[in-house]
């Protein structure tokens, strides 16, 4: 698979995507408070919606129908298993997506699995942005806009709950909303 055309492009985002689901489940699994759960599964549910939204996209680059609004791909009621989906095409065999050799999960406190979400967040953020700049279609620049804005929403929330804990050794106090509730 040539990794710069638009499907090659869109296939890494899935394996990432799916990496990022599989981390953040097993985040929620290992976290020591509830509201961390909560936070956990929140950015999984999402990272499976982003999953969909580039399945979406492939199918219609592969199908000759060219690129759909984002919104639009979302909206698609596509039924997948994001723990395992059924991806086409191979996987990506250089060092970017979250689980490889070279990157060793540290799940050894909720510090360390927040900072690790933090560096997923931002290798994933990474490739969209550089997908947008590289994209001349404006549908397909807005798809990557979109996700790399949401990699950033989630880098934010990571950092701000890593900060708090660091600080306050406490995920929220009783009386304090979560970050992700407002």
């Amino acid at each position: 698979m040539d990794w710069n055309t638009p499907q090659g492009i869109l296939r890494r985002g899935m394996s990432l995507e799916r990496d990022g689901y599989r981390f953040y489940r097993l985040a929620a699994d290992l976290a020591s408070d509830k509201r961390g759960k909560a936070m956990f599964n929140d950015l999984a549910a999402q990272e499976a919606d982003h999953l969909r939204l580039l399945l979406a996209e492939y199918k219609a680059l592969e199908e000759g129908r060219g690129w759909l609004p984002y919104e639009d791909a979302m909206a698609l009621d596509l039924a997948i298993d994001p723990e395992n989906p059924d991806l086409p095409g191979e996987e990506p065999l250089d060092s970017i997506p979250v689980f490889t050799a070279n990157r060793q999960v540290s799940l050894d406190n909720d510090l360390a699995v927040l900072e690790f979400g933090m560096q997923t967040e931002n290798l994933t953020r990474a490739h969209y942005l550089h997908a947008a700049q590289l994209s001349s279609d404006p549908t397909a620049r807005a798809t990557y806009e979109f996700l790399t804005g949401q990699e950033e929403e989630h880098y934010r929330l990571l950092q701000n709950t890593h900060d708090y804990l660091a600080q306050n050794q406490t995920w929220w106090d009783p009386e304090q909303k979560p970050f992700f509730t407002g």
